[in-house]
């Protein structure tokens, strides 16, 4: 059965504006004159809390069937008691509950949400440069894969047996659309940065965007 909106139409609503109940649209107060306004309420409906069993990083997909225009808020707690309201396109998104919130716009019937389905997901997304040449100085990653954020970075040092243990490949930059490592030489006096060659793996979230008001991974 789908949820429907409802205006506010008290009692003294019906005196004021001279109208039966027999008029009051489907019981909702949508399309009729109510203290001199006639419109249509949005639908806001939020969902149960859903557990994660930990508290967790976590990205997630929002899809929902409605006969208007709808958007999602996530609402992320560690307690389900106290939520906060996030914005999946640019919030980072952490917690043990989870609930959504859409609202459903209708100017010209009563909205209504048919159903809601929701997905979430834990595992990176990685990318691997092979034979990448890395510079004594900070050296941009080429990614080629969208990131809300970037959470590791692995790396196998390609010289010869004898030096592997001599170099060393770090992060300077974790900004999520241009990553930049840097290479060490630790046998050397004071760790002086020296260009080197690596296979390196970066690890991260992929990021999510709103596509006909549902959240999507992109």
């Amino acid at each position: 059965m789908a949820l429907v909106s409802t205006r506010t139409y008290d009692w003294q609503d019906l005196a004021d504006d001279s109208i039966t109940w027999g008029g009051y649209t489907e019981w909702t107060g949508n399309g009729v004159n109510i203290n001199g306004s006639t419109g249509y309420a949005n639908l806001v409906h939020t969902t149960d809390a859903q557990d994660l069993g930990v508290s967790r990083d976590f990205y997630c997909t929002a899809t929902a069937i409605s006969n208007g225009t709808h958007s999602f808020v996530v609402k992320v707690s560690d307690d389900d008691l106290s939520y906060t309201d996030k914005d999946p396109t640019t919030d980072t998104l952490k917690g043990r509950y989870v609930k959504f919130e859409v609202t459903v716009v209708n100017g010209s019937e009563t909205a209504s949400l048919t159903s809601i389905e929701t997905e979430f997901f834990f595992n990176p997304i990685e990318e691997t440069f092979d034979d990448f040449s890395v510079g004594a100085t900070a050296t941009t990653l080429p990614i080629a894969r969208n990131y809300s954020r970037i959470l590791n970075m692995n790396y196998t040092i390609k010289h010869d047996v004898s030096s592997l243990q001599k170099f060393v490949v770090a992060m300077t930059d974790v900004t999520k659309t241009a990553p930049k490592v840097i290479s060490y030489d630790l046998d050397t006096w004071g760790k002086v940065a020296t260009a080197t060659t690596a296979d390196i793996t970066i690890k991260g979230f992929p990021t999510m965007a709103v596509s006909d008001g549902n959240i999507v991974v992109s």
